[in-house]
């Protein structure tokens, strides 16, 4: 209204006002300090050379009464050679010069010698020689101050460097919102990488259990599968025996299983579990594990499942999400002591970049979300980021193996998935699964957690390829109990002879990981000769010929060890009923 804005300057001119004036106050201070330095350099070298002349008038004023010009000239230059002057003289109470010693001529009279104001560039100083208080003579010393050219040199050099230093330090003060602002993208940068080391380590710890734990679950499964093979056979042909026996076989399937659990629970945190993924109706999913919740939990926990309209289908192994559900559930269980309510709500999230680039494993996109809330004790935060720690726990000993959680985030992980705690002491805690959206719209049914098993067939007959003498013998039993027609083999070499001798084979069961061999390659060989031979693989590690990226290749049958009499009649029948190959 009043036009103040036509007189504001903007802030850059007043910046670059401020330097040049900073620039011009800092040439005149150099100048200044320059003049005086100047001035005290010819003060100080006058006084110098008043000393000297004043020692000499001291000295040769013997010499100079008695007449003694060979002294004198002595005198003289003995001063020249100690003390560089220019020129040095010794005038007689007359004025006539009776010693000198210097480099140009000097004056026979003292009346003809040039005067201070008469030399430029040069010193010149006078000393009475006097005796008794009678002047007896007089001394002249001459000496040459440096050049101009040199002090400027000396004068200008530091002073530029001052003014280059106040300069900067102008234009640091000026710019310190700019200096602040890349001190805060060199915090985040410091951040970001800190966050990427410490997911490298986890990496590494990852892959370090990952191979501790694909070590030894090959030979680990195979023992546990002849011991449980072996006990399931006994059950099955003397269920109707003595009480007493059947009750310690039954204890010692139980100590087996356990063992199994534990060590499928290594390998799903490892992340090495053989998957398959399936598209599944998550909302029916978590409705059909409600009585089985309600019965596991206790009647001290009310079970209450929300799910959200339009919800889309999940891609993932349905066997291995209850599995995940129900231990959170009864994690939940365990933090509700004297009970409480557990919720599992289901509905659609998308997960966007932002969110994305704070977890390196997470990647943005559309999600299927179930969350299971308890309103229990909660996680102390200080608790909260080693939950999902392998073997960490806070349970009483012998009450949990610390595995539980770790489990469900290695099998999200694996399924390229998302999963999030959130608590809060004294209140409850959610934890939200995310699950990869399925990528079709077709209606499929859902997948069950097992097959049911086949009636055994006696017009079939199986080869059964397995190195293990031991495990190879109980699927020799096991497909006997079946009802199958069985002959077996050693390796991949025994196994191609066996077809050939015996065409009436329909399927081989045969391990994938042999000394000679591997399943995979003897599979496709048998295939190329046998186009309508059936395979079935059975492996105790998931790092094979037919398990990449955690998933079980499209097509194949897989029954992991150790695996029951049901199991394998189940995957079996599942081959078997395939079309046959053409």
């Amino acid at each position: 209204m009043f036009g103040w804005g036509r007189g504001l300057v903007s802030p850059r001119r007043l910046q670059l006002a401020f330097v040049l004036a900073s620039a011009i106050v800092l040439v005149a201070a150099s100048i200044a300090v320059a003049l005086y330095d100047e001035s005290q350099y010819r003060l100080q070298t006058t006084e110098a050379a008043n000393v000297q002349a004043r020692v000499l008038a001291d000295t040769v004023t013997a010499a100079l009464v008695s007449g003694d010009h060979e002294a004198l000239q002595n005198y003289a230059n003995a001063l020249r050679a100690n003390s560089g002057v220019d020129a040095v003289g010794i005038f007689d109470d007359q004025g006539r010069r009776v010693a000198s010693f210097t480099r140009s001529h000097i004056a026979d009279r003292l009346s003809q010698v040039k005067t201070p104001a008469t030399a430029p560039g040069q010193v010149i100083v006078f000393a009475s020689v006097a005796q008794g208080g009678v002047k007896r003579g007089t001394v002249y010393l001459r000496d040459r101050t440096e050049p101009l050219a040199r002090r400027l040199s000396r004068y200008i050099a530091p002073g530029f460097l001052v003014m280059m230093a106040s300069l900067m330090f102008a234009v640091m003060s000026l710019d310190a919102r700019a200096l602040r602002l890349a001190n805060r993208d060199l915090e985040a940068q410091i951040e970001e990488r800190e966050k990427v080391e410490a997911a490298l380590r986890q990496s590494q710890k990852m892959e370090a259990i990952g191979r501790l734990t694909g070590g030894i679950a090959h030979d680990f499964n195979n023992m546990l599968g002849i011991v449980m093979g072996n006990l399931d056979l006994l059950l099955r042909r003397f269920s109707d025996g003595d009480p007493k026996l059947v009750r310690l076989a039954e204890h010692a399937m139980e100590g087996a299983k356990r063992a199994a659990a534990l060590t499928q629970r290594l390998l799903a945190f490892s992340r090495l579990q053989p998957l398959r993924p399936t598209d599944a109706d998550i909302a029916k999913t978590v409705t059909d594990m409600t009585h089985l919740l309600r019965r596991t939990l206790g009647e001290t926990v009310a079970v209450e499942t929300v799910s959200a309209g339009g919800l889309w289908r999940a891609h993932i192994d349905l066997p291995q999400l209850e599995t995940a559900i129900v231990n959170l559930a009864i994690n939940s269980r365990d933090a509700m002591p004297n009970g409480g309510k557990l919720t599992i709500e289901t509905g659609n999230a998308y997960l966007d970049r932002a969110y994305a680039e704070a977890d390196e494993d997470v990647k943005p996109g559309q999600y299927v979300m179930v969350a299971i809330t308890d309103t229990g004790v909660g996680i102390p935060a200080n608790v909260l980021g080693q939950v999902f720690e392998p073997f960490f726990t806070t349970k009483p000993t012998g009450m949990g193996t610390g595995l539980g959680l770790s489990q469900v985030q290695g099998f999200i992980k694996q399924s390229g998935g998302h999963i999030r705690i959130y608590s809060e002491v004294g209140v409850g805690t959610t934890v939200k699964l995310y699950l990869p959206r399925s990528q079709t719209d077709l209606d499929r049914p859902v997948a069950g957690a097992l097959r049911s098993e086949a009636p055994g067939r006696r017009d079939l007959t199986v080869l059964v390829v397995e190195d293990e003498i031991g495990v190879r013998e109980f699927a020799v039993e096991a497909l006997g109990e079946l009802g199958y027609d069985v002959i077996s083999a050693d390796g991949a070499k025994a196994a191609l002879e066996q077809l050939g001798a015996h065409p009436e084979v329909a399927l081989m069961l045969t391990d994938v990981v042999m000394p000679e061999t591997n399943g995979r390659v003897l599979a496709e060989e048998a295939r190329r000769r046998w186009p309508k031979l059936r395979v079935v693989f059975m492996t105790g590690y998931t790092r094979n010929a037919i398990v990449h990226n955690g998933v079980v290749d499209a097509g194949a049958h897989l029954v992991s060890k150790p695996f029951s009499v049901a199991q394998l009649g189940a995957e079996l029948a599942a081959a078997l009923a395939e079309p046959v190959p053409s």
